[in-house]
Parts: structure tokens; sequence; C-alpha cells
């Protein structure tokens, strides 16, 4: 043990490596478990992009073009024509039974009207409860139709005499560019994965320090001792963190590791500013946990607040709708947390390569977290473990 620790704050930390090492199950909370579930999400997401999602098709034109449509839609990457359906009842029991996840539907004389150069409608079904699969599917669709649609249009102005140059020129006047910035791929392990790992994170991170600092304040005298061993409020709360903050960080520095060697996943900005907000973030977790344990006063009840506390982080965060458009609650919900400012710069710094100066306001939130919620520990457990010493026969 360094010598140049305050006494206090060793007496507290060699305390809490024996609580550990005694409890296997805490143990294997600290460390080997959130790294396996860190690996179990990196081998779900390996593929990046899902890909070859079933679709049923019912062709009611069954002509040279509308086969040529069909083609083009199964061989469009997201997508694999598994179904072909001879109408619309059949295409919705493959729907409900999940054995597709979209219909499109080839209305009849779909050929005969595009030579004559009205505009036939095709459509697609899918079931958008699926927000992340309906949105592909409706996109890659999109994509296949457009594209179909044009070189027949094209096709039918130069059977009609049209030159070719002026028969492309027809179909799309003025050309746009459209130029997707800092994930081009659209690779979900550059943004969910990249998000979800610090999710699950953050609910071992507040939990465990939930649950030892309530396995103390849950005994007559156990936050009285702490103070005893630590000398004041701060080296004891200090001592007793520390291994997990290590620990933690530790699983944080693995997950980048897997993020940013195993899948390659682009980091664009600075280092030092991404090892400055990961580690206010484990601080601002654990202080977090700290005050609802001390709140608590007893590890259900700790541990039942860190999970309506943090179980809907994620969805408070703006990955995956816009803060920018929730309410009031939901806003201040989310400021609350720790992982929504993580999430912001982690998301700059990985992906946008926002510069430093522009960071620094979202690491001064979470800065602030830290000092708010750190400051809250302190002043509740300097206040229960008096008040508890007081209140212990003498």
């Amino acid at each position: 043990m360094s010598r140049s620790l305050p006494a206090g704050l060793r007496r507290v930390l060699r305390r809490e490596l024996r609580q550990i090492r005694f409890r296997p199950k805490l143990a294997f909370m600290l460390l080997p478990f959130p790294v396996l579930l860190m690996g179990l999400l990196a081998v779900v997401f390996s593929p990046g992009l899902p890909t070859d999602l079933p679709v049923a098709v019912v062709d009611r034109d069954n002509t040279t073009l509308s086969r040529q449509a069909v083609r083009m839609v199964d061989a469009t990457p997201d997508l694999r024509v598994a179904l072909q359906v001879p109408d619309l009842a059949h295409g919705r029991e493959a729907l409900f039974a999940g054995d597709v996840y979209a219909v499109v539907l080839i209305p009849e004389n779909m050929e005969r009207d595009l030579l004559a150069g009205r505009q036939p409608e095709l459509v697609t079904l899918y079931n958008n409860q699926l927000l992340t699969i309906g949105g592909i599917v409706s996109r890659a669709t999109r994509s296949a139709f457009a594209t179909f649609g044009s070189g027949a249009a094209a096709a039918a102005l130069v059977a009609n005499g049209n030159l070719p140059e002026a028969a492309r020129v027809a179909i799309q006047p003025i050309p746009v560019q459209q130029s997707p910035l800092f994930n081009p791929a659209l690779d979900y392990v550059h943004f969910l994965l990249a998000s979800l790992m610090p999710t699950v994170l953050q609910i071992f991170i507040t939990s465990a320090a939930a649950l030892v600092v309530a396995r103390d304040a849950q005994h007559v005298n156990g936050l009285v001792r702490l103070r005893a061993l630590g000398g004041s409020p701060l080296p004891a709360l200090v001592g007793k963190l520390l291994p997990y903050a290590c620990a933690y960080l530790l699983t944080l520095l693995i997950a980048d590791a897997i993020m940013f060697g195993v899948f390659g996943s682009p980091f664009n900005g600075s280092l030092v500013l991404h090892l400055v907000y990961s580690v206010l973030f484990v601080l601002a977790s654990l202080s977090l946990g700290t005050v609802l344990a001390i709140v608590a006063g007893d590890t259900i009840g700790a541990l039942g607040m860190t999970a309506v506390m943090t179980g809907p982080a994620f969805g408070f965060a703006g990955i995956s709708f816009p803060r920018i458009t929730m309410n009031g609650f939901a806003w201040a919900w989310g400021g609350m947390i720790p992982l929504t400012p993580y999430l912001q710069l982690r998301t700059d710094q990985a992906l946008r390569g926002t510069p430093v100066e522009l960071s620094l306001p979202d690491v001064g939130w979470l800065a602030g977290l830290v000092v708010l919620y750190g400051t809250l520990a302190l002043l509740l457990f300097a206040r229960s473990s008096a008040r508890t010493s007081q209140e212990v026969p003498q």
C-alpha cells in the first residue's frame, strides 16, 4: 500500500479490498461480469449492418419489367426476397408470423403504365413497430424502386426517340449530391454499440456504489465505523469507492479497446479529452450511486432507486430520440444522468472530431454532475453518520 495516501484513506481502502476478496459475487460483479457482458454485446453487433432482411413480394403484373423490379429489390444488400406470394392476404400472414419484415406489392399493368408514360404505384408494407428494421426496409425498397423507376423511364424515353443524354436529363433535371457525414456506412457498431456499452456500464457502476455504501448504511453504526476509519467523510468515501473507480475505469477502457481496436471504429478527436471525460463519467456514476444508497438507507431500496434512475437512461440520452424535441421532464431527467453528457462527448470526439473548445461545455456539464453528486454524497454521509453516532448507546 502506497504510503503517500492519507492514513484514513488507506485504512478504508484496505478494509474494502478485504471485503471484495472475501465476497466472490461482489468481485465477479466488479470486473469479470461487465467485461463478459461487453464481449457479448460486441458479438451481437459484430456484423455492423443488418443485411439480407427477408421480404415477401406480391407480383400482380408478372411481366419482364415487374420481374426486373423484384430482382432489383433482391439485389440490395439490405434485403432478400424470401417469399413470392399470390396476394396481400398471404403476405399479411407472413408478416404477422414474423417470416418476413415487409411485403412489396407490384400492381397490375405496371409495365403498360410505364411504357405509356404514366406513374404506377409500387407499395411497401412493413412493420414500423421495429423502428430500426422498419427504417432499413423502407430506405432499401425506396432506393431500389427509385433506381428501377429512373431506369425504366429513361428506357421508355429512348424508345420514343429521345437521345440517351436527353432522357437522363429529363428524368433528373437537377442532380442532387448527398454526402453522409461521420457514419456514412450507417454502421451500427459506430453509434449503437458505442452507446450501449457505456449505458450498461453506468448501471454496473451506479449499482456497485449503491450496493457497497448501502451495506454500511443499513447497519446501525456502519457509517459511523466507516467515518471513524477514514477520520472524516472525504477520505472515508474516497477509500470506499476507489477500488470500484479503478475497476470500472479499466472496464471502460477495455470496451474502448474493443470498439477502436477490434471493430476499427474511427477516433477523430482528442485522446486526452476522451480520458478526462471517461474518468468524470465513472466518478459521476459512483457519486450518484452513493447518494442513492444513503438516501435509501438499505440495500434493496438503494438498488431499486438505482434501477429507476439509470434503467431508462438510454432513452433520455438523445441517441434513439433527439433531446431537442423532448419535453421538460425528459430533458431534466436526461440532464441529471451522467450518461447523457458522456455520450455527447463520445460522439463528438470519436466520430465527428469536434474541436476541444467546442466540447468544453459538455465537459463542464459532466464535471458539474461530479461536483453536485459528490458534494451531496459527502453532506449526506456526514449528516447520517453524525446522527447515527448520536443514536448509538454509549
